[in-house]
């Protein structure tokens, strides 16, 4: 559309005059003539409601479409450089993204001896793989020196039963022996096969654990009954310590009875070799929303941060010179441990100044899902 056209016509007749003014706005159409082409509007000049006079306006179009030629090449090469420039953009991109990745291609190849990816110089795009890529090698190193050390410490461990096993069979076969001898030598053989029979079961039990084995075997406890039940079940350790041991509080739980017993006896059993003074040995029951917690609580030193970092790795020992190795093997704590994980729980160390609280937080009702998994494990207190 073209913008309005004002039209004014003055007619003069004597001494009357009048005027015709009539603005309008006409839409522009193309024509030819004589080969050539217009762009043409046409006009309509009234007064009173009556034509007076039709103009046709026209103009050539041949400078307007050599402009939208010329534009239309200006856009066309436009949009040939700019697919050209992208693409050679895009191919240096490429180029030096290759660079980078096979960079880290090198690094992650070296990084069996250095441990790890450099982080320096590495572009924000790429340092959340890197950071990945770290992480999973610091927990592919830990597996390995776990699994190094419970090698040596199972080796460790099972080498002073057999040492002691085969001293003894080669005493009693040194000289002809009685039959009471014989006996006492095959009930101390006895005694130690039965140790052998314990660590094994206790780093089966361990095994399943890593491997993901859930609790089964489910059902609604009354901790209290159990915590009262596991108290009396120590009370040959407690009565040797010539100490005492009483619940706090009360709490209930969707659990594996057998499970959780055990966890609470290596906890009492843990207090009690470590409980100094005439104090009494606490074992606590709280709940919480969404979740159960007991704790075994004995008065004494503080524990040692290096120590409660280790307490519940696997063969550890807090004093291995005045702990007494032929009869615990520093697993109870690691079965407590395995014991929460398989309720989908966690562990626990405060240390206090008057004292230790070590225990288990698990949810006080597990998901169907964590139910209905591989077969039960029934452990029952050795």
């Amino acid at each position: 559309m073209y913008p309005g056209i004002r039209v004014s016509l003055q007619t003069v007749a004597g001494s009357d005059s009048s005027e015709i003014d009539h603005p309008q706005t006409a839409p522009v159409f193309a024509i030819t003539q004589e080969s050539q082409p217009f762009d043409a509007i046409d006009l309509e000049v009234t007064n009173q409601g009556h034509a007076v006079l039709q103009v046709r306006l026209m103009a050539s179009a041949l400078p307007r479409q050599e402009a939208l030629h010329s534009l239309a090449r200006i856009l066309i090469l436009a949009v040939c450089m700019g697919i050209l420039l992208s693409a050679v953009l895009s191919i240096v991109s490429m180029g030096w993204s290759n660079r980078r990745l096979r960079h880290l291609s090198q690094q992650a190849h070296a990084a069996g001896q250095s441990g790890h990816i450099s982080l320096a110089g590495v572009d924000a795009e790429l340092l959340e793989l890197v950071e990945a890529f770290n992480s999973v090698l610091t927990q592919r190193e830990a597996a390995y020196r776990q699994s190094e050390s419970f090698s040596a410490d199972v080796a460790h461990e099972l080498r002073s039963p057999l040492a002691t096993m085969i001293g003894g069979a080669q005493l009693a076969l040194s000289r002809p022996r009685s039959s009471e001898e014989l006996r006492d030598a095959l009930a101390s053989n006895l005694e130690e096969c039965e140790r052998l029979k314990k660590l094994i079961n206790d780093m089966l039990f361990l095994a399943r654990a890593d491997r993901g084995e859930r609790a089964q075997s489910l059902e609604r406890a009354d901790l209290s009954i159990l915590a009262d039940d596991m108290i009396s079940y120590c009370g040959a350790l407690l009565d040797d310590a010539g100490l005492q041991a009483v619940r706090i509080g009360c709490a209930s739980a969707v659990c594996n009875e057998a499970l959780i017993k055990r966890a609470m006896a290596n906890l009492l059993s843990n207090a009690i070799r470590h409980a100094q003074g005439e104090h009494n040995v606490e074992l606590h029951l709280e709940a919480l929303p969404g979740k159960v917690r007991f704790w075994v609580f004995n008065a004494g030193p503080a524990i040692a941060d290096d120590v409660a970092s280790r307490m519940f790795d696997r063969f550890f020992r807090a004093n291995a010179s005045r702990s007494d190795h032929t009869v615990h093997h520093g697993l109870g704590l690691s079965i407590v441990h395995a014991i929460a994980r398989m309720h989908g729980g966690t562990v626990f160390v405060h240390i206090q100044d008057t004292g230790n609280a070590i225990g288990i937080e698990i949810p006080s009702a597990l998901a169907s899902r964590q139910v209905r998994v591989r077969e039960a494990v029934h452990e029952a207190l050795r």
